[in-house]
């Protein structure tokens, strides 16, 4: 059984969110988009942003709306 609070699913939503905006929106896509940065950086950094997702996504409970 999953001990999780109802609502938790909501707040993992918007930390997940949050680090997309932080790191694509914000200053941060300085460090990452210099001119020496491998050219597969954005592409991981979207691949950390949906496993993120999609495992939120698989492991919520079903009541959890």
């Amino acid at each position: 059984m999953n001990d999780e609070r109802p609502g938790q699913f909501f707040e993992r939503v918007i930390l997940i969110t949050a680090l997309a905006l932080l790191l694509f929106v914000t200053p941060v896509i300085y460090w990452w988009a210099q001119d020496d940065s491998p050219w597969f950086l954005v592409y991981l950094l979207w691949l950390i942003i949906i496993t993120l997702s999609a495992w939120l996504y698989f492991t919520r409970r079903g009541d959890d709306f």
